[in-house]
């Protein structure tokens, strides 16, 4: 039976997960947030389920606890169902509610990919720290003008268009028109 994707809601499941995950590898509140970067409080918070985990920070934990955003989000395997994205599936909001992440297909050990669909509003400016070095970034814009800063490099990628990089150095994605830009970015692992 295919899981009911509308009803799933993967902010709820974050604090389960990094939980269990944590009592897996035996660590301690402390550990995670010395691999994460994130406080202990914040991490308490998340577990407790009386924090809402911005995409900065899931990046931090999952980058840290090195175990893609998918697994933290937890998403359920969906097969053979057309998913309206912006109907069925639940967004994450960067700290400022300007960068909107879907996690269209979640990671799979198998494929070895994650694939994000991401709005940027205008004003949005997302920095995103190094990921591992086997970590490659496709990203394909389809609407809008996204400015990419890979490392020095600053790219402007007016839609339709595309670029991949390797994403083992600081990277930004920014929206500085006044129209929306909607991407798409898989992560190659």
């Amino acid at each position: 039976m295919t899981p009911d994707i509308s009803a799933h809601d993967p902010v709820k499941d974050i604090g389960k997960t990094l939980k269990r995950i944590r009592f897996e590898r035996n660590l301690t509140l402390e550990n995670v947030s010395e691999a994460t970067g994130v406080s202990k409080a914040m991490l308490g918070q998340i577990e407790r389920g009386a924090s809402n985990p911005t995409i900065s920070v899931l990046w931090k934990i999952a980058k840290g606890l090195q175990i893609s955003l998918s697994t933290l989000l937890n998403e359920p395997v969906q097969q053979y169902r057309p998913v309206n994205i912006l109907q069925d599936l639940k967004p994450v909001y960067d700290e400022n509610q300007k960068m909107i992440l879907y996690n269209l297909f979640p990671f799979n050990p198998v494929s070895g990919f994650e694939y994000f669909y991401i709005i940027l509003e205008p004003g949005a400016v997302h920095h995103s720290d190094p990921h591992r070095k086997s970590v490659e970034e496709y990203i394909v814009v389809t609407e809008g003008a996204l400015t990419l800063r890979v490392g020095e490099q600053e790219f402007l990628l007016t839609a339709p268009a595309k670029i991949n990089f390797h994403s083992n150095v600081p990277h930004m994605y920014a929206n500085y028109t006044q129209h929306p830009v909607i991407f798409q970015n898989i992560m190659k692992y």
